[in-house]
């Protein structure tokens, strides 16, 4: 019996020193070249119509057709696409709702019909959520809470050093780095 209580602490001891030599002995990889972003396009043809779609810097979008033309509805609400044969290629509402927030987009469109300017009056605005210290600990333990179980019940019954023990190895293996973070800033009493 003695035997065994010392190998699986010895067991456990070792895994713990081999999960965190690991990554000290990682190889640092050398940054990413830089990638120099061009604007944003998208092309294709529907319907007869060719189309060009890009965003410029001031995130207006520019669209240039080729066999179609651009159109507005008399009250300046929905931009029309209409091929060569007259045929409606699609339509494009200027208001509306988007996640439950409302948008705008103003249109112009040049003398020919062939280009369309669309430019955000008003864009959705996301706001950031404020995370307390206690709810991010209390995340990371529900995120971690499935190893604390488990290594409880082998700490138990498959290597003789108890439930506690185990329930606690078990929350550092599976909750890691982000879990003692958290739990040192929540009992620290940072916001």
């Amino acid at each position: 019996m003695k035997y065994t209580k010392f190998v699986a602490t010895a067991f456990v001891a070792a895994a713990a020193t081999g999960i965190a030599a690991g990554t000290g002995y990682a190889i640092p990889v050398d940054p990413a070249p830089a990638v120099e972003q061009s604007p944003s396009t998208l092309h294709g043809t529907q319907q007869g119509v060719d189309y060009n779609v890009a965003l410029t810097d001031a995130n207006d979008i520019v669209t240039k057709v080729t066999g179609g033309q651009f159109s507005l509805d008399a009250a300046s609400q929905t931009v029309f696409l209409k091929n060569q044969a007259g045929d409606m290629v699609t339509q494009v509402p200027l208001n509306g709702v988007l996640a439950g927030k409302q948008y705008g987009l103003t249109a112009a469109i040049d003398a020919a019909g062939t280009q369309l300017t669309l430019t955000p009056v008003s864009a959705p605005v996301s706001t950031a959520k404020d995370i307390d210290s206690q709810s991010d600990f209390f995340g990371q333990l529900q995120h971690a809470a499935l190893g604390g179980i488990i290594g409880g019940i082998l700490g138990a019954f498959l290597f003789g050093i108890g439930a506690i023990p185990g329930a606690i190895i078990g929350l550092l293996i599976v909750g890691g780095q982000p879990l003692i973070d958290s739990g040192s800033a929540y009992f620290s009493g940072q916001p």
